[in-house]
């Protein structure tokens, strides 16, 4: 029927602008019970809002070559990077990080400039991702990894191994909102233009290291969950890393270790293990399953709904994980005993950190041959007494640095060895390097405590697949693996992974087959970082390779990970959450539309 006056047609014309107002109505209610809103129905900011980059950045600087990368989490800096190459095919790229004060009502003004990766040779264009932690203010990282896309002669010949990628990291101190007492103190002495940070706000961490193929994948969301640590997946190993500053003077009462401090099990006592050796084919307790079906038990650690329910519910999985899957530790050091006495002793195989992965099939009879050598010096080794520490696939260590003391004449040399640990250097902003403690030696003032707890790929599959896989006996040996991280939960200090492995079994019997076939599965395991055990979560049946390369069977394992993950993703907390800045744009041939606070809805369009 149609409108029969001009004020049945204007009430007509009405009707779409209120049903618009109540979707906004709805989303913006979607988003307090979600803690998540879509920023497509939202595109467009008022101007007062808006800033245009060339508006608050002098031309030189931009002619300069600084690529913005976004604001921090605190939204009082937007950070920008240059890079610099000589003219020549054999000149190495030097990064600088740039902080610079932000006011919507005036021009930003550079307070901060550091030289990332100090020290090393960098022959290619990086893809670079600047990240926050969910809480921790202090200090930002800096991931670097390389790519093939330059066509420098430098880049062709330093990569000659096409399965290697190097990985470079740094870890910078935040610059102050207000000078502290320290940095006051430091600026009464300093010399006039010199620069007068304390340590903790003017120290840097640099690493490097090389990753293979299947290249791990860079999971910000799930590496950087727990504040002050980062965990780094090396092809080998994973490594929880902890960084922290302290003062020797105020901080007395507490305790600068952050990783490897309790000395018992968080879930449940190690001597209520049950070995299960005696049936070795039976199938994945209850619980496990039910675990791998629905990991959202582990999800949602950071959400303030569900964290009572997940604390109870995780806790309880893992009891009774511990109490299913795993043997008694002082069995296995006694098992371990017998052994020694009966057969000699059988060196872990090495590892090759700058190519392919060693065959770890060619030893599968001798259970220790994948058990990586605990390190010898005890200068840099922590071992804490107790039950739970004489754990043969993880190694700890923890080295403090400060400013060297005045007149020593004690020659730098750290040990370093990059098959168990990852070499770390630690400076001041002004490049002068920090000098490592040994042992418990005495400190005095400001220094940066660095940890590392390392868990062995190859010794846990091994474990795994003996102690808990069904077709353990079918087993021959696996060729290569992929590690992914599933989750972690920073209120317990549990970090779940997938393993997805590539091996060589025998057919069942029922298939009349005589000869290996290549199969592939996954393992998942959960690893506390408390004691450094951990625990067989799930384990997948055997899928034949059939006409597949590597390359399609890691493309679909991971998209099998992330489906798992998406499935059962929790939305980021609104206040702890893990801020990310890339230069991915930049590596697409395009540029960033506008650097967006969301914090402060304040928007900078360039």
């Amino acid at each position: 029927m149609a409108p029969s006056s001009k004020s049945q047609r204007e009430d007509n014309k009405q009707k779409p602008a209120k049903k618009t107002r109540d979707n906004v109505v709805k989303l913006l209610s979607r988003g307090k019970i979600s803690g998540q809103l879509t920023h497509r129905h939202f595109r467009k900011l008022p101007p007062r809002v808006c800033v245009s980059l060339k508006a608050i950045v002098d031309e030189e600087f931009l002619r300069a070559g600084h690529i913005f990368l976004g604001f921090t989490k605190c939204g009082r800096y937007v950070l920008s990077y240059t890079s610099y190459c000589g003219e020549d095919d054999f000149s190495f790229y030097i990064y600088h990080l740039h902080w610079w004060e932000f006011n919507i009502h005036s021009k930003l003004r550079q307070v901060w400039q550091v030289r990332l990766f100090t020290g090393e040779e960098i022959y290619s264009d990086l893809f670079l991702t600047v990240c926050e932690w969910p809480s921790d203010r202090s200090k930002i990282i800096i991931f670097g990894f390389n790519t093939r896309s330059s066509s420098s002669m430098l880049m062709h010949l330093m990569m000659s191994d096409e399965n290697n990628r190097d990985i470079y990291i740094s870890v910078v101190a935040m610059p102050p909102f207000h000078p502290c007492a320290d940095c006051n103190e430091l600026a009464a002495s300093a010399r006039p233009g010199s620069s007068a940070q304390c340590l903790r706000h003017g120290f840097m961490l640099n690493t490097k290291y090389q990753v293979v193929y299947p290249f791990p994948t860079f999971q910000p969301a799930f590496q950087l969950k727990k504040d002050q640590v980062v965990l780094l997946n090396t092809s080998y190993s994973l490594v929880a890393c902890a960084v922290s500053v302290h003062n020797a003077e105020n901080d007395q009462q507490e305790s600068d270790q952050v990783l490897y401090c309790r000395t018992e099990p968080q879930l449940g006592s190690p001597k209520t293990f049950r070995s299960p050796s005696s049936s070795p084919e039976r199938k994945p307790a209850p619980h496990c399953e039910d675990l791998a079906k629905n990991p959202s038990s582990l999800l949602s650690c950071d959400h303030a709904m569900l964290i009572n329910e997940v604390k109870d519910s995780a806790s309880d999985i893992f009891r009774k994980a511990h109490e299913q899957k795993c043997i008694t530790l002082e069995a296995k050091a006694e098992s371990k005993r017998s052994e020694q006495r009966d057969t000699s002793p059988v060196a872990g195989p090495s590892r090759q950190m700058e190519g392919k992965r060693s065959d770890p099939g060619e030893a599968q009879d001798d259970p220790r041959c994948h058990i990586p050598q605990s390190q010898s010096s005890s200068s840099v080794t922590v071992q804490p007494e107790g039950p739970g520490t004489d754990l043969g696939y993880v190694n700890y260590t923890k080295l403090r640095y400060c400013m060297e003391p005045q007149g020593s004449a004690e020659p730098e040399t750290e040990y370093e060895d990059d098959k168990i640990l990852l070499p770390f250097t630690v400076t001041d902003l002004r490049g002068r390097r920090l000098h490592a403690l040994r042992g418990e030696s005495k400190v005095q003032g400001q220094y940066v405590t660095v940890e590392q707890l390392t868990l062995d790929f190859e010794y846990v599959i091994n474990e795994v697949i003996r102690n808990d896989a069904a077709w353990s006996k079918q087993f021959c040996s696996f060729s290569d693996y992929d590690i992914v991280i599933l989750e972690v939960c920073s209120e317990m200090n549990q970090v779940v992974i997938n393993i997805g492995l590539l091996l060589l079994a025998f057919p069942t019997p029922e298939e009349s087959q005589t000869r290996p076939n290549t199969y592939h599965t996954s393992l998942k395991v959960a690893w506390d970082l408390n004691t450094g055990a951990f625990v067989t979560v799930a384990v997948g049946d055997l899928t034949e390779v059939k006409g597949q390369t590597s390359g399609s069977v890691w493309s679909s394992y991971r998209k099998t990970c992330v489906n798992t993950v998406m499935k059962w993703l929790v939305p980021e907390n609104s206040t702890r959450y893990i801020n990310r800045m890339t230069n991915e744009a930049l590596h697409k041939g395009s540029s960033l539309k506008v650097l967006p606070d969301s914090d402060r809805y304040t928007w900078i369009v360039l």
